[in-house]
């Protein structure tokens, strides 16, 4: 089950539509612009915002691993570093549903079950999820603009709290994990239910649990972090606490939107916090852009040159695999 040509085809299908739009975007807001927010950033400070992105993308890899490792799927690092990082190329897909073939890249090239792989790939995006709305909901306490405060903050949190007791329900779990198995990708392919749900109920453990929301929290506060850094510079004034309001609520928004890597509805969103905090809408704008370089674009590079480095191997089938 390696990654349908028709997927891997609209991925870059969507690449190819949002480079234009990128273009688009930049005239509309004007070159000048721009350049100006990228000079008056300067590279040091962008090389630290890519850097702190690197380390999400590290602390995340970590995680999976871990997920592996506690769902006895035993593989060596640098294959799960191939595989885990070369299907960041699909993080353009709709609500990344392309990240899910990681699952299915691990069974033909090593022959690890499905009931053993889907269940890392749910984790990640539970956690993924459950990190980011905890973070929004700090930030809302402390954003003076509108859309946020306690009335805001405390439910977002204590919907966090909820979403995590619920998924540690057995019937939510197995009517997640049969949604999966029963789509058209996985369909064909045998998923043990029994086995998936044990391995899922190891993943959101309570001792377990705690540690993956922790890495989970410090990875997304990193690409936050990286907001702050570039509104230092062109927007003094917005300070940590709002920087996480603002990535943390543009990313929700931008993955419940469904939209491909949340692609326009990120941006506006990002947009449209800056603007209600006083920041200029071309400086917002170029905000916007520089942040979505640093993170989704970078994201895209990185899947890509891992995936054309390691492309034999990635789709090497598994001895006894079906082809």
């Amino acid at each position: 089950m390696t990654l349908p040509r028709n997927l891997t085809r609209k991925t870059f299908a969507v690449a190819g539509f949002a480079a234009p739009l990128y273009v688009v975007a930049a005239l509309f807001i004007g070159w000048s612009e721009i350049g100006s927010a990228m000079a008056q950033l300067g590279g040091g400070r962008f090389a630290a915002v890519i850097a702190l992105s690197l380390l999400n993308y590290s602390l995340r890899f970590w995680r999976w691993h871990g997920f592996l490792e506690a769902v006895d799927a035993h593989i060596p690092w640098r294959r799960s570093l191939e595989v885990y990082f070369a299907t960041y190329v699909m993080v353009i897909t709709p609500g990344k549903i392309g990240e899910a073939f990681k699952a299915g890249m691990l069974r033909d090239t090593d022959g690890i079950a499905l009931s053993r792989g889907l269940p890392a790939v749910m984790a990640e995006r539970i956690y993924d999820f459950i990190a980011v709305l905890v973070l929004v909901a700090v930030g809302a306490l402390y954003w003076e603009g509108s859309f946020a405060g306690a009335l805001v903050g405390l439910p977002l949190g204590a919907g966090a709290v909820g979403l995590l007791i619920l998924v540690r329900s057995a019937r939510i779990r197995r009517l997640l994990i049969e949604r999966i198995a029963r789509s058209r990708h996985f369909g064909d392919h045998k998923v043990g239910l029994d086995d998936a749900l044990t391995a899922t109920s190891t993943l959101l453990a309570p001792g377990r649990g705690t540690i993956h929301l922790a890495l989970s929290l410090l990875a997304w506060f990193c690409e936050c972090a990286g907001m702050w850094l570039i509104c230092r510079e062109l927007a003094p004034h917005v300070g940590l606490l709002e920087s996480i309001f603002i990535y943390g609520a543009a990313t929700l928004i931008g993955s419940v939107s469904f939209l491909p890597g949340g692609i326009g509805g990120t941006e506006a969103v990002i947009v449209l916090l800056l603007s209600n905090v006083g920041v200029a809408g071309p400086t917002a704008a170029a905000i916007a852009f520089i942040i979505r370089l640093a993170t989704l674009w970078l994201a895209v590079v990185v899947g890509l040159g891992v995936l054309l480095a390691a492309r034999r191997r990635l789709f090497a089938a598994a001895p006894g695999a079906d082809s």
